[in-house]
Formats: C-alpha cells, structure tokens, sequence
C-alpha cells in the first residue's frame, strides 16, 4: 500500500500559478501549497486533497501578488486598427484561394444560420401579434387515458356560456366551432370551413379588418371573409353588402351579408378564418339540445380576464364543471381537471395539447435546425484555423518585425483578431446576400412557412453582431495565440518549423470529416427512409379506392345506383367515418372491468371488402342480419392489448351498449406513419348517418372511373361541389413533407460535402505551396509520379481512414436515434446508408487530393528550385 506522501497534488493548479502570480511570490507559495498538501492527506482522502489544494490555489489569484497584465495598446488607436484593416485588406489579395475559402466557407455557415434565425424568430412570433395575448387563454381539460394523463383543446358545449354566466372576473367569452359548409356565390359553389363564434372573437383576436366592422359579428346574418375567400369570390372589388349563401344543415340554406374582409393575416400565425358567422347560427343547423349537452364537444372555448391573477380564482371554480362532465353525462370520459392555456404560449405548447386550434410545432425542426447551423459554422471555423495555421507561414517575418519594433504578444493577437473580423465582416455580408437571394428562397417552399429577415428586428442586428464577434474570435482566438508566442530571433534564425505538420491542423480537419460524414449520412439514410415510407404497406388497398364526400342518405342512394351501372366498379360501400378522413373514438369496457381507448370507424358491410382489409379470423358483416348491429370487427393490436387468445365471440360494452365480436382484420395505419398503429374497430352504421361513398375499381381504371364519378356527382347535385379524391392521395402531405425533409437533408449534405472539400482542398494546397522545393528535389533525383502521390497523400489518408472510423459509427448512432424519434416505423436501418456515404465523401476527397497532385507532377522543376 503507498504512503500518503507517494501521492502527488494536481500539475495543472500549479501551472495557472505560475502564469499569473508574481515570481518573487511563487517559491515560497508552492512549498507551502505541497506543505498544506501533505497535511491534508493525513486527513483527507487523496481526491478530497487533491481538491483541497486546487480550491486553495483558486483561492490564491489575489491582486496584490499577480502579474501585471497590460494590454499596451497605441496612443493612436484609429491609426493602429487602420493599418491591421489595410493589412488584413491586402493579405486578402495576395492570397486569394485561401480569402475565398475561408470567406466563402463562413459565408455558406453564417448564410444558414440566419436561415435558422428567420425560422425561429418565425416560430416564437406565431400568434403573438394579438394585443391580449397574455389575459386571453383557451379553455383544456385534463382525462387519463390508459394511464396517461393526456391534455385536450376541446371543450364541453355548454361550458362556455356556463362560464360567463358564473365569473364576474371573466371578460369575455368566446366558442369556436368549425365546419366544412357548401357556400354559393352566383355561380360558384365551393366547400369552404365556416368557423361559428362569438361576436366576441374580434375583440379577443385582435386580427384588423380591411373593410367593414368586427362589431358586425354580432348580426346574425353577416359574414366577415378572409382577404384571400374576399379575393376569391370578389376580386379586388369591396364586397360589403354582397350576398353569399351557406347550406347550414338542418337549417337548409341561408343566406349572409358580407359585412367586414379581413387585412392579409400576418406570416407568422397558426390562428386564423376564412368565413365567420355567429355562433347562434350553429342552433338552426343542429338541434339546440347539443349545445346543452355535455357530451358535445366544441373545437374551443377562449376566455379573457381583466387581470390574469384572477385566474386562480376561475380556476378552483372550475370542480362543479368536472362533476356535471363526470357523474351526470360522460361517465366513460372522465375529465381529471380543467386548465387554462395562454394565448402567448398556446402554439409553443401545441404539440402536449390534444386537438387544439393552433398548429403544432414542428418539434424535430425545431431541434434539427440549431443543431445543423452549428454544425455548419463549425465546419467553417475548424476550415479557417486550418487555412489561418498554415498560411501564416508566409507571415512569419512579418511578425518578426513587428516584435523586433517593439509589438509584444497581445498586440500581435489583436492584430489577428482584427484581420479575422473583418474576413468575418466580408463573410457575413455574403452571407446576408446569400440568404436573401438563395437560401430563404430555396427554403420557404421547403418549409411551407413564408420566412423572412426582418431589418427593422433589433434583435436580428443583436445576433448578426455576435455572430460576427463569436465567428470572428473562435475561428481567430487559437490561431492567434499559436502564431503570436513565437520569439523573434527564432524566427530570423529560421529554426521556427510549423503549419506543415500542424498535429492541430489534422485535428480540426479530422472534425470536420466527422461532421461531413454525419450530414452526407442524414441524407442518403433519409433518401432511403423515403423510399421505405413510400413503399410501407397501410395495410389496405389504396391504389383501386376511390371516394367522395356525401350529403346524406339520399344522395348516397343515387350516387350508388348510377356507380354500381359502371362496369369498372367492383364494390362500393357507404360508411360514417372513412380511413384518412374521418375517425372517432370510444372507450370499451370488458367484463374484466377493464378499459381501453379505440379509434372506431361506422361503416357498411361491404366496406371491409371494398377498403381491401384483410380478415384474419371470425367473419365480416352481414348487411341482413339484425343481429350484426351488435357486432364489431377488430384489429389484430386490440386484441393483442386485450390479452384475447380466442377473440371471437368475445364481449364487451361501449356506453350501455354490448358488442360482440365476429371478426379480426390485420393491423392498418389509420394515421400516417409518424404515429403508431391504434387498437380500432369496426360497426355497422346507419343509413342515415352514411357521409362517405367509397368505390373499389379495376386496376388501371382509376382515371376514368373517377372521371366518371365527377360526371355523375355534376349531373346528380348539380348545387353541390364535389369532394373526393383518389384514396392513396389522402396522406399526400405526408408524403410532400418526406418529399420536402429530404430536398433539405440533401441540399445541406451537399454544403458540408462542399466546405469540407474547400477545407482539405485549401490545406493540401497550401502544403503543397510550402514543400515545393522538396517536390523539385525529390523530381530532379528521379521521383516517379506514385512516389509524389505517396508522399503527399500519405498524412491525408491516414486522418481520412481515422476521421472515418470515428465518423461511421457516430453518423449511424445520430441518424438512427432521429429516426426513431420522428417515425413511429423508421425504416431497419443498416450500413448501406454510411457506407453510401463513407464512398462519396472518400471519392471527393481523393479528387481534391488527385488534384493538387497532378499541379505538382506538372510544376516547373527550375521554378521550384529556385524557391527558398
């Protein structure tokens, strides 16, 4: 076992010591220092010593006994920075392959990160715009569902008149309830989303009227358009006082007077309208008893306080509200509590709110995008310390000079710093240029959100300044330290070797390697995860279905006898809910008392046939039997959740009602591939509730088919616009936003190819540029091509194959755990993705490489040796 004083105290406490405080201090300090040091081992563990003695020395830094710094700077500062800008200026045109890598590689960094900029200062200002932002709040509850407790936006119907009636605290309330309504202008007849609200909207949504009052929301029979429905049925005339008629269910059609258009919405919003009408018009087309019930739910309900701390108040108010939901009506619902979202914050919180009014937030962008701007940047600045190192050997009698006449370390570093800021300066205002003309262009399709850099934004002027100022110091700070410690007679005495094999130099270029690899990686595995998502099966037939949206009972009728004559058709069924468009959820209750959330589709016997659904046990409907109105069909997932061995026969209740099932389908997707597969059934519905027709045809005759559909839909409801579609075009944004994720990860993969390309292509030429004598020599004596192409591609080689064993696996761990975070079934990924990769990083880099090695094979031999 060692002896305590075989233990050593910490060397770097030490040497901080020695760089700071004063020599005639420092020998009586350190003996007393390792004295104190051996004391405490007596008593002390050797880690607890060891921090004692660093905690101690810490505490040491005191003025009196530390060195005197000072930064001698000159009596003309004007004059001093002048000349580094003029310096900087002209060592920028004496060496012009290395000014444009560097200010092009930062330009292409800084250039991105504005990009990110414009989309996160686009994100925090969605709906931020409304002037009660902070007193203005959406009504959620709170319902545990399987054991999570999971927040919804939607609120019960009678809640919000209920709320005004019972707090005197609150100031205004306001419903929303949005519907998909035919509306008829002249000759145009178009399906459009009618909100109903309260003549209170515009006064809590502040959203500026172009023409007309908000005050107006208060008739009854007026409507207040968007400026884009205003220019859609009425061009750029003023439309008050024009006529527009809306088929208003129970209610028939009705007829509205424009009243007010709203101003262009701002870019940045999640909230917004298309029509508005009052929210008293919902009673005529629906029964008045539903907006008593607590069984109904409204899209939402917002309430506005005088003082936000009256809220509280509001809030423990809010239990009676729960027992109504929870004993008298929704039993199999159960609501835990009542909470309120502030408008402020609604959309930032969005995405942990369940069917809310905003939008969510695209999380994943949101994290992606900071991450690949530093990625980006850092490829720039690791690209410019590796330019700055060796290029400063051409340098290095300057800096001889200027110590000789007197510039000591820190002046010699300023003057770097200076000359690094302003490659800075020139690299951001490309990179302003860049992304106002390429990137935010390229960008905003990409992103389906309408960025911008906004010049009157004080804070983007805060973050172009620390950009410039963090970009310039950590891309300058190291070079500058290394190149000003070294001594002047050194210099002149020629025993000052660096730059050409720079261990730091591969370094950065090692990182830079790694992170290329990483972004080339992203790309081609989300190239391929596109692939996969296309071909994933949804476990129905998409590509022979068609469907159309359907009135009522009728129209179905009709509209089936005339398809049913085409000899395209194979089957048609009519359904309440359809796959994609339409699904609602239950709570069953097994007798085991147990409980389960299911996704529920009401659908006609036929409709499991014509969707291709495939019938794993038990038996489909039977559109004869009575008895079937009591049955369900379901997926294997629930009766894998239900722990079912022999799931057919087996019991279980919705509400009052028990259900028996008859049959098992295979799992399908009933939301895209984001999101896992969901226990769901199927019932039978009725007649009268049927709002979908779906058509299965022969394969190849979609087209015609659907043409045909559209000529008897025109002939039929000559008053009603058609909506339907092709049944694999129901999850086409899902499938742009693939499209869209992968453009992005391409593009940026090419970027990162390129500035590491710029990066390796600057170091080996600048290598290369020193080392031409030896190249001359080495071809005077007989020197064969491969043996030049040995010596230079040697190091190189060496830091690619090392930079890559660290970059492949890396790559494969990142890429791997985002695609599991953002899919619910990423593709099974495997190596081919890297290796992909790994293979066109090494072809370019080897083509960088190839070059530099056929300029020397061409070089003038008698030129290169007379280089000194």
């Amino acid at each position: 076992m060692k002896q305590p004083n075989h233990y050593a105290p910490p060397k770097w406490p030490l040497r901080l010591l020695r760089l700071f405080v004063k020599e005639e201090y420092l020998e009586e300090i350190e003996g007393d220092m390792e004295e104190l040091f051996q004391d405490n081992l007596e008593t002390l563990s050797y880690r607890q010593a060891r921090r004692m003695y660093t905690w101690e020395m810490i505490r040491l830094m005191r003025p009196l006994i530390m060195k005197n710094i000072r930064i001698t700077l000159s009596p003309n500062p004007y004059g001093m920075f002048k000349n580094y800008f003029k310096i900087s200026f002209r060592s920028l045109m004496r060496n012009p392959l290395s000014a444009f890598i560097n200010i092009m590689g930062l330009a292409v960094a800084i250039g991105i990160c504005m990009l990110v900029y414009a989309f996160i200062a686009y994100d925090n200002n969605i709906d931020q715009f409304h002037t009660h932002k902070h007193s203005v709040y959406l009504t959620t509850f709170f319902a545990d569902r399987e054991g999570t407790l999971q927040q919804y936006g939607q609120t019960p119907g009678p809640l919000g008149q209920m709320l005004k009636e019972d707090f005197a605290q609150i100031k205004h309330v306001c419903r929303i309830e949005d519907r998909n309504l035919v509306l008829k202008y002249g000759d145009q007849v178009f399906t459009e989303r009618v909100r109903y609200t309260d003549p209170t909207f515009l006064e809590m949504l502040t959203f500026p009227l172009k023409w007309g009052t908000s005050q107006s929301l208060a008739d009854v029979n007026s409507v207040i358009l968007s400026e884009e429905m205003s220019v859609k049925y009425f061009g750029a005339t003023n439309p008050i006082g024009e006529n527009v008629h809306i088929k208003l269910g129970n209610a028939g059609t009705k007829t509205f007077k424009v009243m007010g258009v709203a101003a262009p919405f701002p870019k940045a919003h999640a909230i917004d309208f298309d029509f508005l009408i009052n929210f008293e018009n919902l009673r005529l087309s629906e029964s008045d008893g539903a907006l008593h019930d607590w069984n109904t739910l409204v899209n939402a309900t917002l309430v506005q306080v005088e003082d936000p701390s009256d809220l509280k108040i509001i809030q423990q108010g809010m239990d009676k509200y729960k027992v109504l939901q929870n004993k008298e009506v929704q039993k199999d619902w159960a609501i835990s509590s009542f909470a309120f979202e502030p408008l402020a914050t609604l959309h930032k919180n969005s995405a942990q709110i369940r069917d809310d009014i905003s939008v969510d937030p695209p999380i994943e962008s949101l994290v992606a995008l900071p991450v690949i701007g530093m990625f980006m940047l850092a490829l720039a600045c690791f690209n410019y310390i590796n330019i700055a190192l060796v290029s400063t050997t051409k340098r290095l009698k300057e800096i001889g000079v200027r110590k000789v006449i007197g510039a000591n370390r820190v002046r010699i570093m300023i003057q770097f710093l200076v000359e690094n800021i302003s490659v800075t300066f020139f690299a951001l205002v490309l990179g302003f240029i860049l992304t106002i003309t390429v990137f935010l262009p390229w960008f905003i399709p990409v992103s389906g959100r309408e960025l911008e850099l906004n010049l009157i934004d004080s804070n983007f002027w805060v973050f172009l300044l620390a950009i410039l100022f963090f970009t310039g110091i950590a891309s300058g700070l190291y070079p500058a330290l290394y190149i000003s410690r070294f001594d002047a007679v050194k210099i002149f005495t020629g025993s000052v070797q660096f730059g050409k094999k720079n261990p730091l130099t591969k370094l950065f270029l090692g990182i830079q390697l790694v992170l290329s690899c990483i972004l080339i990686t992203g790309a081609v595995v989300y190239m391929q995860n596109t692939t996969f998502q296309t071909m994933r099966s949804w476990g129905y037939n998409q590509r022979d279905v068609l469907y159309v949206n359907i009135p009522n009972q009728s129209a179905y009728e009709h509209l089936q006898d005339k398809m049913l004559q085409n000899a395209n058709v194979r089957s048609l069924a009519g359904s309440k809910d359809h796959l994609g468009k339409k699904i609602s959820t239950a709570i069953i209750h097994t007798p085991a008392n147990r409980q389960y959330e299911v996704e529920q589709l009401a659908v006609d016997a036929h409709y499991v046939n014509t969707m291709g659904l495939q019938l794993s046990d038990g038996r489909n409907f039977n559109d004869q039997s009575e008895n079937d109105k009591h049955t369900v069909i379901v997926n294997e997932l629930l009766v894998k959740n239900m722990e079912l061995s022999n799931p057919i026969g087996h019991q279980f209740r919705i509400d009052s009602t028990k259900y028996q099932i008859i049959g098992v389908v295979k799992d399908f997707h009933t939301h895209s591939f984001y999101n896992p597969i969901r226990p769901t059934l199927f019932k039978l519905a009725d007649k009268k509730d049927y709002q979908f027709l779906s058509v299965q045809v022969k394969n190849g005759s979609q087209e015609e088919t659907y043409q045909a559909l559209q000529t008897q839909w025109a002939a039929l409801f000559p008053d009603s616009p058609f909506q339907g579609g092709y049944q694999e075009d129901v999850w086409g944004i899902f499938f742009s936003q693939l499209a869209r994720m992968e453009e992005f990860t391409r593009t940026i993969a090419c970027m990162a190819v390129l500035l590491a390309s710029l990066g390796l292509y600057g170091l080996v030429s600048l290598n290369v540029a020193g080392r031409v004598r030896e190249f001359s020599i080495r071809k005077v004596l007989g020197a064969r091509l491969l043996d030049l192409s040995v010596t230079i591609a040697r190091q190189y080689l060496v830091l690619i194959v090392s930079a890559l064993a660290i970059g492949v696996p890396v790559s494969y761990m990142l890429i791997h755990t985002q695609l599991n975070m953002m899919f619910a079934y990423p593709m099974p990924m495997d190596f081919s993705g890297v290796s992909i990769a790994v293979l066109l990083l090494v072809c370019v880099l080897l083509g960088v490489i190839s070059i530099q090695i056929r300029k020397v094979a061409k070089s003038n031999l008698v030129k290169g040796l007379k280089v000194e």
